[in-house]
Order: structure tokens, then C-alpha cells, then sequence
């Protein structure tokens, strides 16, 4: 499939249409996707509806929007007015809500094509999903954004937006081989977007192409009153990211924490082989004392809040909810407020850190997730550790497909950038993209895409 820059530049020219593009799409879903499983609701008269209303649009000759006639996916947490939110559980069977979130509202003026709904894990926790992995249909495609990362690396569509309060973007873009960037905390508006954890929800996106996670970002880039954590303050530009000219090489921390011991062998071989290529561009700083207070401070926050938003389902619908998010829940409703304010203030403290951190390197360089996607009859979405304290602090992240393992896994690799510098974390991934082809690296460690 094109890439989304490459399709808006063929409509503009007239060599394509919006609705050759999403008979493109839906032909795909409907070939593959009895088996892959990452779509929970496909509106197909709607998108052709829609893109036959885009191509009239420029017919007569009227602006066409940054997004114009490129079909994309949504999470199925993100309201769409008229089309069923299910959040992954029987509990929200028929819940259809009368307005779209604001990022909906976002990606339709500037003429997307939204295809549907994408899979996602139940209220976006740790229960497997139904979705397979495209690469290997017996492993998993990680979660809670399934769905979205697995349409995206079948070719389905070229953009999906997912979202990750833990590992939920970073860690399926990793097992699924695609690029997933969560911008910092509070630049994308979360205004109809299903809510277990104030502090900790943040919106991501998908894409098969660096630069069409910047394309989407700039759109989605807006603020709104109604989210409490978003800001007013002028956002980056993630497009300007992208220009290499007149830029020095970015410096790279290399921050060690406790879990890093529990790589697996191909993920340790293909990160210490790129880290040791980028040589002294490289700043090495051991945080390994802080890492049980920052992932229990995560946890603490995580379930409390998640128990804020959905205990209620535990008197009403307790036989409807899996045994991970009921064990959550009960495990959560004994967190006092004083635990959780004490966790707040580790969060506080984290940030501080890492901003301090910043001020010696221009990026985190470290991996995506500790290994390949597990098989799906571990029944296990894979393990979050290397994405949560980056969570935790909102600080913006983004997966590179540069490595394979096992089987011809995917591994990703992680950049972290500070908080709000989300422009130059566009910059370092792009460089070390470029980087990585110029120096021709073993294709059985590192493979550029």
C-alpha cells in the first residue's frame, strides 16, 4: 500500500480517487481479516459514501483538507456518532453514542475517510484480544491497541489511532513491525475517548511510514477545555521534524533500569549492536535504583484510577468482566488516597528526573518491549515494562521497526523524547533511520523499513 503522503500527492495530481483508495482498503479487510481478526466494526457504506462526497468536493474545484481521502482506523474506545463504542467488552453491546470524540471531529475536517473501528483488548487493559499477528498468525499482536497495529502491518489502512496507558501503542507497534509514536501527555485532546486513568491515558497513532505519523499528528495536535490535561501552549509541528538539513547529530541516552536484565537474546544482540554502531554519540546513565518506585507508582496510579472509572461494573456486571480486569478492579478497591497521592508525587518526582536527564542528550534510545510477541496461546498481551515509566511521565515515545528475532519477529526500538520536544524526537528517529541504511547493518539484526 501507498503511504499517506503518497496517496494525498496521486489525489491532488488526479491520479487517484477517494473512493478508489477505499474500495483499496475495504478489499483488503474483507480478504484477510476472517482470519486476522483486527476489526470490530467496518462501516462500508459510510466510507464509500464519504469518499465519493471528497472527490465531488474536489471535482468542483474546493480546498481539500490535509487528510483528504485517506482511510483510517480508530480504537474502538473513540466515540464515532452512530457507530457502536464497544470497548472490547459484552457489557457495551449496542452502547452507540450520539457525538464523535474531538479527534474524530479533527480527522473529518480535514478529510479523512474513517473505516471503522479496530479491535481493542477489554476497557483497554491486559485481557488478549481476539486479534491475530499478521506476521504469524499463531503469535499475539500485544495490546490494548490490537487492533490498531495489527490493520496498519496488513496493509489495511495506512493510519490507525490507538491510544496507551501503559504499553498500548509502543509495545504492539514493536510485535507488529510498524512505526507507533505517543506524543507527550496532553497535546492530543482525549474529549470522547473511554477514560481509565486520568494521569495516564494518552492518544497514539500507527503507520508504516515515519512521516505519516507526523501528517496525522499535526492534525490531531489541538486543545481542548474538556480534557484536564490538555494544554494551551502552542504545539510542535512533528512534520519539521523530518528535515535532516543544517542539523547536528542527535546524542542518544542510554538509561539503564532493572528490567532491561530480562531481554531476551535477539532483542539484547540487535539493541547492543545498534547502540555500540552509534559509538560515542552515546551518553550512558544508570537509573536502576529508581526502577521499582517508578513502575510501582505506575501500577498504584493505573488501578486506582481504573477503579474510579469502571468499579461500578464490579456490582453490576462482575459475571461479564475477564479475570484480569476483575482482579484489577478488587485489587484496586482497596488502594487507599493516600497511597495514590504518594504515587502522584513519585510521578511529580519522575518528571524531574528525566527533565533534568535531558539537559546531557537529545533523546532515550532503548527497546520497544523485551522481546518478539509471545505466542497467543500464552494468552497474554506481552509485558509493558519497557513502555511504563515513559507513561508515566507523558514523556513522548516512538517505535522503530529496525529488528527481527525468532522466527522472523519483529523488535522495535524505542526513542523517548522530553516533554513537549516532540519535534526533535522526530528528528532523532528520522536521522537514525537515515543513519541505520547509510551504515548497512547485518539485515539479520537490523532491517530498515
Amino acid at each position: 500500500m501507498f503511504s499517506a503522503s503518497e496517496i494525498l500527492s496521486k489525489i491532488r495530481l488526479g491520479q487517484l480517487t477517494a473512493l478508489e483508495v477505499t474500495h483499496a482498503c475495504l478489499n483488503s479487510i474483507y480478504s484477510t481479516d476472517n482470519e486476522l481478526m483486527a476489526w470490530a466494526h467496518v462501516n462500508r457504506d459510510f466510507a464509500i459514501e464519504r469518499a465519493k462526497n471528497l472527490d465531488k468536493l474536489q471535482s468542483e474545484g474546493k480546498t481539500i483538507g490535509r487528510l483528504h481521502g485517506i482511510p483510517i482506523g480508530i480504537k474502538d474506545i473513540i466515540d464515532i456518532a452512530g457507530i457502536p463504542t464497544t470497548c472490547g467488552s459484552p457489557i457495551l453491546l449496542g452502547s452507540i453514542p450520539d457525538n464523535s470524540a474531538r479527534i474524530i471531529q479533527l480527522l473529518e475536517a480535514e478529510g479523512a475517510v474513517i473505516i471503522g473501528k479496530t479491535v481493542t483488548t477489554e476497557f483497554a487493559f491486559m485481557n488478549p484480544s481476539k486479534t491475530k499477528n499478521p506476521h504469524n498468525l499463531d503469535y499475539s499482536p500485544g495490546g490494548s491497541s490490537a487492533g490498531s497495529a495489527a490493520a496498519v502491518a496488513a496493509g489495511h489502512v495506512p493510519i490507525t489511532v490507538g491510544s496507551q496507558t501503559n504499553g498500548s501503542v509502543i509495545r504492539p507497534a514493536s510485535f507488529c513491525g510498524v512505526f507507533g509514536l505517543k506524543p507527550s501527555a496532553g497535546i492530543i485532546p482525549r474529549v470522547g475517548v473511554l477514560e481509565t486513568s486520568d494521569l495516564l491515558d494518552q492518544i497514539g497513532v500507527f503507520a508504516n511510514h515515519i512521516e505519516d505519523l507526523t501528517l496525522i499528528c499535526d492534525v490531531l495536535a489541538q486543545y481542548d477545555n474538556r480534557d484536564p490535561q490538555s494544554f494551551s501552549s502552542c504545539r510542535p509541528i512533528f512534520q519539521n521534524g523530518l528535515n535532516l538539513k543544517k542539523r547536528a547529530d542527535p546524542i542518544f541516552g542510554l538509561v539503564s533500569f532493572d528490567y532491561m536484565d530480562n531481554l531476551d537474546a535477539d532483542m539484547k544482540a540487535g539493541f547492543d549492536k545498534l547502540v555500540s554502531s552509534l559509538g560515542n554519540r552515546v551518553q550512558k546513565i544508570d537509573a536502576r535504583p529508581f526502577t521499582s518506585t517508578f513502575l510501582d507508582a505506575h501500577k498504584i496510579i493505573h488501578e486506582f484510577q481504573i477503579f474510579q472509572n469502571l468499579g461500578h461494573y464490579l456490582k453490576s456486571n462482575s459475571n461479564e468482566l475477564s479475570a484480569p480486569i476483575l482482579e484489577a478492579l478488587e485489587r484496586a478497591s482497596i488502594i487507599q488516597n493516600d497511597e495514590f497521592r504518594k504515587a502522584v508525587m513519585v510521578r511529580n518526582e519522575a518528571s524531574k528526573f528525566f527533565e533534568n536527564l535531558f539537559s546531557r542528550f537529545d533523546v532515550i534510545v532503548t527497546p520497544s518491549a523485551l522481546g518478539k510477541a509471545p505466542l497467543l496461546s500464552e494468552s497474554t498481551t506481552g509485558n509493558p515494562v519497557c513502555c511504563t515509566i515513559w507513561s508515566l511521565t507523558g514523556l513522548p515515545c516512538i517505535n522503530l521497526p529496525l529488528l527481527l528475532g525468532e522466527n522472523e519477529m519483529p523488535l522495535g526500538i524505542q526513542l523517548v523524547g522530553n516533554y513537549t520536544a516532540d519535534e526533535k524526537l522526530i528528528y532523532a528517529a528520522n536521522w537514525l533511520l537515515n543513519f541505520i541504511k547509510k551504515e548497512n547493518h547485518d539485515n539479520s539484526h537490523l532491517s530498515d523499513k
